[in-house]
């Protein structure tokens, strides 16, 4: 029988979240909400013993905390990501580049930002005022500046293009009327009265440079190979041009229903990185299903263990209680996508390579989906060696992660984050 590990280690140490990343050299260059802590990352190099120059591979890399973590203790990096704009965000605090010739870039750029430009972005969306809706996210002048800005660094050499690129979107998505708040952005209250300026969008971009720089010469990485690609990891994991790895460290989505292609729909756009709603409706169905906010092909398989057959079973006879209809659909496929990746995995596992995976578990209708003991028993089914379900915490009900939880789930269905830790040969497993 699998059991939780409610004494684990790293329970209510901070593993799991990504509170403190604003703090920390590279990490802090743009806040991931949804991130884990580099605690984790390097809990799990310590207790694998994984040596400086083999692979540690994070094929959910959001925000490129597993990456980053492994590239500064000296290990080779692969790493994916299907968003495009996380993709970019990851790779880009891997990058090296000449602190004084960024600081040189980063003032040319600030001055072009004083010449402010029309951006095509006006007309779309919400993006600034003069919209059906009444409420925008920009205020035109900020935009503008920003699209004199981003225009001058299409130009720049690539060693800096990105950190620029990377520098100047954080810097609007500060001078935004909204805050990102669970699954989606907010209007902050008073926004109408109180919007950022030129001057402090400017200022922003002054202070997330500097943070840059002083990083680049605090905290490099020199010499250290990595890969981080763009792509569905359902497909990357098992390509045969994935090499094999000493060590895993991920968090795929939640199954909590968050579409993270919507979450971070501005800086898709802002970057260039979608040019439209075709576009960014395809990023969506590369994703993992584990949200109904997208016309997904059907699951096929429904046979993944003894605790899915019980908790599918009891959500498709509370069907009526649920608020979308797809759900049970969503939970099938979910798992579906999350048995392909633990395969994928084993197919390119050495004899010592094992897997650290958090996940959430989920609440609907009343019906609790103990993610992390499932996922426990798929990846017995795939060939791994299971070692723990450790607990990292106990999520109350204003964490981001049960935000659209039902509320009577949430009093009723304690939720928990966990990580699932598994081996590739057996020692000390369950």
């Amino acid at each position: 029988m699998l059991k939780l590990n409610a004494n684990f280690p790293l329970r209510d140490q901070g593993a799991s979240n990504a509170l403190a990343l604003d703090l920390l050299p590279r990490h802090r260059w743009y806040f991931v909400k949804e991130g884990f802590s580099p605690k984790l990352v390097e809990q799990a190099i310590m207790t694998e013993g994984v040596k400086p120059g083999e692979v540690l591979l994070d094929p959910f890399s959001g925000s490129g905390t597993a990456p980053l973590t492994g590239a500064l203790r000296g290990l080779q990096v692969c790493a994916f990501e299907v968003n495009p704009f996380l993709r970019f965000l990851s790779g880009t605090k891997l990058r090296e580049a000449n602190p004084s010739t960024f600081r040189k870039e980063s003032s040319r750029v600030l001055l072009e930002t004083e010449k402010p430009m029309p951006s095509l972005l006006e007309g779309y969306s919400t993006f600034t005022e003069g919209n059906r809706w009444g409420r925008w996210l920009f205020p035109k002048i900020v935009l503008r500046s920003f699209e004199a800005g981003r225009r001058l660094i299409i130009e720049a050499d690539v060693e800096y293009r990105d950190l620029l690129q990377l520098a100047l979107i954080g810097a609007v998505m500060d001078c935004c009327n909204a805050t990102r708040d669970g699954k989606c952005l907010r209007y902050k209250k008073g926004w109408e009265d109180s919007e950022a300026t030129a001057s402090q969008f400017r200022e922003r971009f002054e202070i997330r440079s500097e943070a840059i720089a002083c990083d680049l010469a605090a905290a490099p990485i020199t010499g250290i190979p990595y890969c981080v690609t763009e792509g569905d990891a359902r497909r990357l994991v098992a390509s045969s041009s994935h090499e094999k790895f000493r060590l895993c460290v991920t968090s795929p989505p939640y199954l909590n229903s968050f579409d993270y292609s919507d979450i971070y729909r501005p800086e898709l756009f802002l970057g260039g990185f979608v040019e439209s709603n075709k576009s960014l409706t395809n990023v969506r169905l590369k994703t993992i299903r584990s949200h109904v906010q997208a016309s997904w092909e059907r699951p096929t398989k429904d046979e993944f263990g003894t605790l899915y057959h019980d908790c599918i079973s009891n959500i498709r006879e509370n069907t009526e209680n649920l608020w979308d209809k797809r759900i049970p659909k969503m939970v099938q496929a979910y798992f579906e996508d999350m048995e392909t990746i633990l395969r994928g995995l084993r197919q390119k596992a050495y004899n010592d390579t094992s897997i650290w995976l958090v996940v959430s578990t989920s609440a609907y209708a009343g019906v609790e989906v103990p993610v992390d003991l499932i996922l426990a028993e798929i990846g017995l089914r795939t060939g791994w060696f299971l070692r723990e379900v450790g607990v990292l915490r106990y999520l109350r009900s204003s964490s981001q992660h049960v935000k659209h939880v039902d509320e009577k789930d949430r009093k009723s269905v304690p939720l928990r984050e966990s990580v699932v830790i598994f081996d590739a040969s057996k020692r000390l497993s369950i």
